[in-house]
């Protein structure tokens, strides 16, 4: 989730509430029903690669989130469960050129989204 709230000591919101509270976080949809995604999630599409890459960076974004205690992906292959424990080991905020290429990406799943997921555009910020 994005949010328009400076992350500031006296911020109020959602995430200073959940800071001040001791509480935790569990993101689901972290790849926005796959729709963060080109291919079909089969090994050995012809987009994996790419969206290895996608699913390491979205991981990585939610990680780097001290508010949030763990994304909740889903996965579907035990080369799933690797690609998302290789964004655990390299758990690092963004570089400018990845937040880019993340904020493109996204924009494409939100196009991307099927009817029945909808929902999670009144999710985008929090």
């Amino acid at each position: 989730a994005k949010t328009k709230v400076e992350a500031r000591e006296d911020a109020v919101g959602l995430w200073a509430a959940m800071k001040k509270m001791d509480v935790g976080w569990f993101g689901i949809k972290p790849f926005a029903s796959g729709s963060l995604f080109k291919g079909d999630s089969s090994p050995g599409n012809p987009f994996e690669k790419e969206d290895n890459e996608a699913a390491r960076l979205a991981l990585r974004y939610i990680l780097c989130n001290p508010q949030i205690t763990a994304p909740i992906p889903g996965m579907i292959t035990p080369a799933q469960v690797d690609n998302a424990a290789l964004a655990v080991v390299e758990r690092r905020e963004l570089d400018k050129e990845e937040q880019a290429r993340l904020d493109r990406l996204m924009d494409e799943a939100w196009a991307r989204l099927p009817y029945h997921y909808q929902w999670l555009k009144d999710w985008e910020y929090v």
